[in-house]
């Protein structure tokens, strides 16, 4: 299956921000295309031996394929970033 050609958002950006659902702090975004993340105010749980943010199998069929365990600085409410790729 081939990438979409178009962009995630309206500003021709194919990352996407994302917030706690406790605070609604911004913590981070997302690039749908390459699966890279920065995060701004928050601590990835699952990271790469490098340390830099890792999505994880979920196992889950009715749901998305991959996740990201994070922690929001702001409040310290832990959740999970959930990524449907497409594979």
């Amino acid at each position: 299956m081939d990438a979409p050609n178009h962009p995630a958002s309206g500003d021709g950006s194919p990352f996407q921000p994302f917030s706690c659902p406790e605070c609604g702090e911004t913590v981070g975004a997302i690039n749908l295309l390459s699966q890279d993340v920065t995060l701004e105010n928050a601590t990835a749980l699952t990271t790469r031996p490098d340390g830099t943010p890792a999505l994880q199998e979920t196992g889950m069929e009715d749901g998305p394929e991959k996740a990201l365990d994070l922690r929001c600085d702001a409040c310290g409410k832990e959740f999970m970033l959930g990524v449907d790729t497409g594979d």
